[in-house]
């Protein structure tokens, strides 16, 4: 009768051992899990460093060839696409920058030179030195350009309203569908009508 209280004694233990080994395999577990999470957490991209001004994002101007570019954004990821898919022919190429799979902005490279010949404002975290973001609304454009007037890209089929002082285009990607204007000719510009449509992407050159 003792053996076996002895022998009970033992497995009890031995299984309250066990478990206490899978709790703390659990928790050691969880703080590798939010250690890692905290440390994504804490990688930040500082958009106040990429505010949208005459010809430049931040430090990346029009003109600077691409590799010293890239050498200001090494916290970022890129992926090559055509330049045609921002309406630049000529058989360039556009490289996409994002943060955590988020597209920030574009740059777009001569195909001779590799130097930068626009950029690509995508992410409505971005700023422009008036107000403005790539999200911005017709309304809000309007409200800093109140004259301004909208056009037909008859290359791409899309719209766009333009800051001649600063060459920005704000682009909008409609169709026949959902025009902002009217048009009775597609190289005249006419006034916007639908003021709730939102920017696409913002064009710098």
């Amino acid at each position: 009768m003792k053996t076996k209280l002895i022998i009970l004694l033992l497995l009890i233990n031995l299984i309250s051992c066990k478990k206490t080994e899978e709790n703390q395999s659990e928790t050691y577990n969880e703080k590798i899990n939010k250690t890692e999470t905290k440390g994504k957490e804490n990688i930040e991209f500082n958009f106040d460093n990429f505010l949208i001004s005459k010809g430049q994002i931040g430090e990346i101007k029009v003109g600077m060839n691409l590799n010293n570019a890239e050498k200001l954004l090494r916290e970022m990821t890129s992926k090559e696409v055509e330049a045609y898919d921002f309406g630049y022919g000529g058989g360039g190429k556009a490289y996409i920058y994002s943060i955590y799979d988020e597209p920030i902005f574009a740059l777009i490279t001569n195909f001779e030179t590799g130097k930068i010949i626009a950029l690509i404002a995508i992410s409505n975290k971005l700023k422009t030195n008036n107000g403005l973001n790539p999200n911005s609304k017709v309304a809000d454009i309007l409200k800093i350009y109140p004259k301004m007037m909208i056009n037909q890209d008859e290359m791409t089929n899309e719209e766009y309203l333009y800051d001649q002082k600063n060459k920005w285009s704000f682009i909008f990607k409609t169709d026949e569908k959902n025009r902002i204007g009217e048009y009775t000719d597609t190289e005249e510009s006419t006034e916007p009508k639908r003021m709730q449509t939102k920017m696409n992407y913002l064009l710098i050159e």
